[in-house]
């Protein structure tokens, strides 16, 4: 399992690309791409990896999604199939999303895509989709916003069968919270204005728009945000 730290996400890894990802024919139905992935943290008994990874041209082998997985993208745009009804629906650059386990479909990628991701593989797998649709995660969604204990906003836009794994839009005016002990993984990316986030050690992490961070379960850690602030968020409790 990785460490237990704040981790600050790059768009661009140091070395990234450098070293390819070994791709089986099996896993395409057009010619082998090339892909990179660039991994931030892994805990294999929670089933949780986050990171970085970038593609060519492909067409993955149509099949039920192996995970609920989250992605934000940096460069590049994808289209999604579902394979029950055809219908194709495009994520672009700087748009976040969730795939939800189990839903039918197929990658479609034309161009080169690079993206955050956070893959959730629970040992325990559902018999179906949440949903058989790309949940796009989105301040302008119909769904309503709630009021946070602690006076914030949100917005809940995917939840998992046992609601381990939760995506949504978070917004708040400004805050502080002295330092916490953080009660579960969460990752975010700053969709406006900005974020400290301190160690127990007192170093700061300040994230902006278009950049990410994650916190895992058990981090010692304070929060500030000066000014108006909205995020895409995963929580991933245990």
């Amino acid at each position: 399992m990785s460490e237990i730290k704040i981790i600050k996400l790059s768009q661009n890894p140091i070395g990234f690309g450098e070293v390819a990802d070994e791709l089986e024919k099996e896993m395409f139905e057009s010619a082998l791409p090339k892909q990179h992935t660039h991994s931030y943290y892994e805990d294999e008994a929670l089933g949780l990896y986050i990171g970085v990874w970038d593609t060519t041209d492909m067409v993955e082998t149509a099949a039920p999604y192996s995970c609920d997985e989250f992605m934000t993208i940096i460069e590049g745009a994808v289209e999604i199939k579902n394979n029950k009804t055809g219908l194709m629906e495009t994520v672009m650059a700087g748009e976040s999303f969730v795939i939800p386990q189990g839903y039918d479909c197929q990658w479609h990628q034309n161009g080169y895509l690079r993206k955050f991701y956070v893959i959730y593989e629970p040992a325990e797998t559902p018999h179906s989709p949440i949903t058989e649709n790309v949940v796009y995660i989105d301040e302008k969604s119909n769904v309503p916003w709630q009021q946070t204990s602690d006076g914030h906003s949100k917005k809940v836009l995917y939840q998992n069968h046992n609601q381990t794994f939760t995506a949504g839009v978070w917004q708040s005016k400004g805050f502080n919270t002295g330092k916490i002990t953080f009660p579960y993984h969460e990752f975010i990316t700053i969709k406006q204005g900005s974020l400290i986030c301190a160690d127990d050690k007192g170093v700061e992490h300040k994230i902006t728009a278009g950049q990410a961070l994650f916190v895992p379960q058990g981090t010692q850690c304070a929060w500030q945000a000066n000014e108006k602030i909205s995020l895409h968020f995963v929580q991933i409790k245990q």
